[in-house]
């Protein structure tokens, strides 16, 4: 038989199929089996068939290997279970997981795993990672229970009596025969075999958004394998209620720009990692019951249910806690309603601002030695409050990051019928609008989120971080009127540049100036002779002599550090330079000499040393050039 198997090979490719791999393995003598094979592949090889050859062997071999261990395996018998496993030697009933041995006597003796049902259903491999967990369906309290861990916890008898918290009766004596117990299980049933069907594989995130070209949790084949902590959060995002009374709620109130602002920041914080972007935050503020918090539901209403506690969440909460969340969020905006709860515990909300929009968590140590998978995340972050987020002395950088917009008037003529329609209804949109952005190119989108940003640079006094924000929340707005909101047309630049930080807001060289010329003008008795307490220097017309550690002293009173915006003053003319060049002049005032600081006050007119600098026109430029200069 075996020789009519080799020579029928020549034949073609047709004989390597199931009767000559059945045919190797009932060969029980294992030299004879190996010649057999080789045999076989010389044979092979001769016909340029030894790749498929070898390929199929080792499959078999896997398959074969499956097969023994699972031959006069038992089976579990649980009432009513989810599954039907090869368990081994265990005994796996209703009343409990365990097994007969003999002791080095001879005598029986029985080892107990558990004194409950309970078995692994499912394997799950964390796309992001490539790590495995186990979900594990146990029997207690008349009911099953699922919980969903490590593998790390289920194979390690120090780790795994941590179930115990999870409702799972395992003890230190226990511990080593569950861990048996559940690693021979899932040996046993790694593969479909005749004697029954495999725990099931699937792939796994512990995160919301992108996954290639996909996104979660609109993926039907990918489960959720992350804290438990946002196990209910990632339940939210789902539809529920009418489409259409969403949607004729939304188109209603949209006609307000703020609400359509909104819309539209939800809406972009996916295509933050599609195109590129960094992430931002949009504030709302304004006096209380204006309709900011109905505001902000309506924004996450957009992806689920947008009840506090759910999509909406609260200020109150650590920087480590705005962390985890982003990172669990990833992809889908972060909603969080009143801001000044949080006031207390930050001098300003600077380094929080920049901390968020970095998109990157800092590192931690683990308890057992390395260092935490450092989390990340790409989204836009929506806040709500009574006051502005940034201050007057707010860095460049923070006021770069944010879209503040002020409410001045109540948003809606009933915010409580607003609030309970998208209470009902909810999750329509992102799950429209996501499909939607998938037809179109990453190119296609970078090539217009490009074109809308330049706009905006053109027509707006404003930063390029900050019109690379408006840029994402413009897109967003420009797709939702094609495939949400078609009756609408695209906001357009001009309706949104009173919304952005000029540069001469968000340059901190200008404020720092800005602020320096008032203290002066509230201080003028400081500049003056015979006057009780501290002089700090002199005014002469258009200038004013300021003592330089009384200026640097000062400047960091109102939040500005005098290094970092010197240089900038001296390239504006705001300072003027000494004899040498140097910032600082080495003079007599009011008869005491010191280091003084020389401060134009008419800075309109480019000057050094005092003195006004015409400077030529070039010769090449043109008439026009010059108008538009």
């Amino acid at each position: 038989m075996q020789k009519q198997l080799i020579q029928a090979i020549k034949a073609g490719p047709e004989p390597l199929d199931d009767e000559l791999f059945l045919a190797i393995f009932e060969i029980e003598d294992t030299i004879e089996q190996q010649k057999f094979i080789e045999a076989a592949r010389a044979k092979c090889r001769e016909q340029k068939k030894l790749t498929e050859f070898n390929n199929m062997l080792r499959v078999w071999t896997s398959k074969n290997a499956q097969n023994q261990k699972q031959q006069g395996s038992n089976k579990t018998r649980f009432t009513d279970g989810p599954l039907v496993l090869n368990c081994g030697q265990w005994e796996a009933t209703d009343t409990g997981i365990y097994k007969h041995e003999l002791s080095g006597k001879g005598l029986p003796y029985k080892i107990l795993a558990c004194p409950h049902s309970i078995l692994p259903v499912e394997r799950l491999v964390n796309i992001d990672t490539n790590t495995e967990k186990l979900r594990l369906a146990f029997f207690k309290d008349d009911r099953w229970q699922y919980v969903t861990v490590d593998c790390t916890t289920c194979y390690n008898k120090q780790n795994i009596t941590v179930l115990g918290d999870r409702g799972v009766m395992v003890t230190s004596e226990t511990a080593k025969n569950l861990v048996c117990y559940l690693s021979d299980v899932v040996s046993l049933n790694m593969k479909d075999t005749e004697e029954g069907k495999a725990i099931p594989l699937y792939r796994s995130i512990a995160r919301l958004g992108w996954i290639g070209n996909d996104f979660c949790p609109y993926v039907q084949d990918v489960k959720y394998d992350g804290d438990q902590d946002f196990e209910s959060i990632y339940n939210q995002v789902r539809t529920a209620g009418s489409r259409q009374a969403w949607y004729d709620m939304a188109g209603e109130i949209r006609k307000d720009i703020v609400v359509r602002l909104l819309l539209a920041t939800s809406l972009a914080s996916p295509l933050i990692e599609r195109v590129g972007a960094l992430p931002f935050v949009f504030h709302l503020w304004g006096t209380t019951s204006f309709g900011k918090t109905v505001s902000l539901m309506v924004a996450m209403s957009v992806w689920g249910n947008p009840e506090s506690g759910c999509l909406t969440r609260s200020m109150n909460m650590t920087q480590n806690a705005m962390a985890r969340t982003a990172s669990f969020l990833y992809n889908l905006p972060f909603g969080a309603d009143e801001l000044q709860q949080i006031r207390s515990r930050w001098d300003n909300f600077d380094n929080l601002i920049m901390y968020l929009t970095e998109g990157i968590d800092k590192g931690r140590a683990k308890a057992r030695g390395g260092i935490e998978e450092l989390k990340t995340w790409r989204n836009c972050f929506i806040f709500t409050g009574e006051e502005p987020i940034t201050k007057e002395n707010s860095g460049g950088g923070t006021k770069n990051r944010v879209i503040e917009v002020e409410v001045t008037k109540p948003i809606y003529e009933s915010g409580y019928t607003v609030a309970n329609t998208i209470r009902e209804n909810y999750g329509w949109a992102g799950k429209e609008f996501i499909e939607y952005v998938k037809l179109i190119s990453v190119e296609e989108l970078r090539i217009r989120y490009k074109l809308i940003f330049d706009e905006i640079m053109q027509k707006c006094d404003t930063t390029d971080k900050q019109a690379y924000s408006m840029a994402l929340i413009l897109l967003a707005d420009e797709l939702s009127c094609r495939c949400i909101f078609p009756q609408d047309t695209p906001i357009q630049v001009e309706d949104i540049s009173k919304y952005l930080h000029s540069n001469k807001t968000v340059d901190i060289a200008e404020r720092a100036y800005e602020w320096c010329i008032n203290w002066i003008a509230r201080n003028q008795n400081r500049f003056m002779p015979d006057q009780n307490g501290e002089i700090w220097g002199k005014i002469e017309q258009d200038f004013a002599l300021v003592n330089k550690e009384v200026l640097v002293e000062q400047l960091r009173l109102g939040g500005f550090e005098y290094g970092s915006v010197s240089r900038k003053w001296a390239e504006n003319g705001y300072i003027i330079r000494n004899s040498q060049g140097k910032f600082i002049h080495n003079t007599k005032v009011y008869g005491a000499k010191a280091n003084y600081v020389k401060i134009n006050l008419n800075p309109e007119e480019k000057t050094e040393l005092g003195i006004v600098v015409t400077e030529p026109v070039p010769a090449e430029f043109t008439e026009q050039t010059i108008n538009w200069y």
